[in-house]
């Protein structure tokens, strides 16, 4: 019962999923296919699927702890001008995803689902995906991406494990509560084989701009830092403007910009 007790308190202090759409695409002038996918231990997740016009690649989104994906529309308009397609999908709980989080593999599940439904029912290769980890979505990005080759994968403000997060905002938190979530970014990412960008402000205030540049500097293989000056944790398309979308389309290889 305690540990039980521990997990729930544990959970409501990392995500917070909401389960109302604050906005449609229609509202942003995009057409969207419904997706449903059914992940391993039969947990139906909810997302929309935007295909770009003479699209080149096909960009994964793994969303923050926060909001669900009526949140990000805002973002994907930026990457289908740039000729890429954009899957969001909500984790368990979020939106109209069924079920809730209950311990760090479910977000590794729902990211194989929402790959699996990419391979299979759209028929695209791990070439042509980019994982797009925003976020606490960092996690489930570079656990697919230590697992086999992508086109790409772009973070934009991660961090490096949960513990060092959890001691920078809940001090008091002993890390053996944590055990049922450790979200390692930084021992997972050096076995990465996708080429890496990493976005962040240097005024990020939630996932500290020392955690970036120490994620960076573990990486392997090619990569590249966009810094961005005076950027907080949720303003980064706001202060870098048309680079937030530039910057990482000149760096994926394959000419996608």
């Amino acid at each position: 019962m305690l540990k039980w007790i521990l997990n729930l308190m544990i959970t409501s202090m990392i995500f917070f999923p909401e389960k109302k759409f604050d906005a449609a695409p229609q509202e942003f002038g995009l057409q969207a296919e419904t997706v449903e996918c059914l992940t391993q231990d039969a947990v139906k997740l909810h997302g929309w699927f935007f295909e770009a016009p003479g699209s080149e690649a096909t960009l994964l989104f793994f969303h923050g702890n926060a909001g669900n994906i009526s949140h990000r529309l805002y973002k994907t308009k930026g990457w289908l001008d740039r000729k890429i397609s954009v899957f969001l999908i909500d984790y368990r709980g979020y939106g109209k995803s069924e079920g809730k989080i209950e311990k760090e593999a479910d977000l590794y599940r729902d990211a194989e689902a929402a790959l699996k439904w990419l391979r299979e029912i759209k028929k695209i290769r791990p070439e042509d995906i980019i994982l797009y980890g925003e976020s606490i979505g960092s996690a489930p990005a570079i656990e697919l991406a230590r697992r086999e080759p992508f086109r790409g994968i772009v973070l934009e403000a991660p961090f490096t494990s949960l513990g060092e997060l959890a001691k920078a905002h809940y001090s008091w938190v002993p890390e053996s509560w944590l055990s049922e979530f450790r979200l390692d970014n930084f021992s997972k990412i050096r076995e990465i084989r996708s080429p890496l960008l990493i976005i962040q402000g240097d005024e990020d205030e939630i996932c500290p701009f020392a955690m970036g540049e120490k994620l960076f500097g573990e990486a392997p293989g090619r990569k590249e830092f966009f810094r961005v000056a005076g950027g907080h944790h949720n303003d980064l398309p706001e202060i870098a403007g048309e680079a937030y979308y530039d910057v990482p389309a000149r760096f994926l290889p394959g000419g996608v910009s």
